[in-house]
């Protein structure tokens, strides 16, 4: 069952995934994940590591604070 700070951050991902133009498989590698993680991640489905926000984080040229803060 998704969190509502999973669903939160799996949109906020999304939101700036597309700001970039960017699908889903090059955010995953751009992160070094895969595209069925990112795809999760986005919808609430997973909830998202440290390590896996680290590096989204990295790969959208954001800081972790940015990527999760309100």
């Amino acid at each position: 069952m998704a969190t509502d700070i999973c669903v939160w951050v799996g949109g906020r991902i999304r939101k700036l995934r597309l700001k970039r133009g960017w699908t889903q498989q090059i955010l995953a590698d751009h992160a070094e994940l895969a595209r069925e993680h990112i795809s999760a991640i986005e919808t609430g489905r997973a909830e998202p590591g440290l390590r896996a926000l680290e590096r989204i984080a990295d790969a959208l040229e954001i800081s972790l604070k940015e990527l999760i803060g309100r």
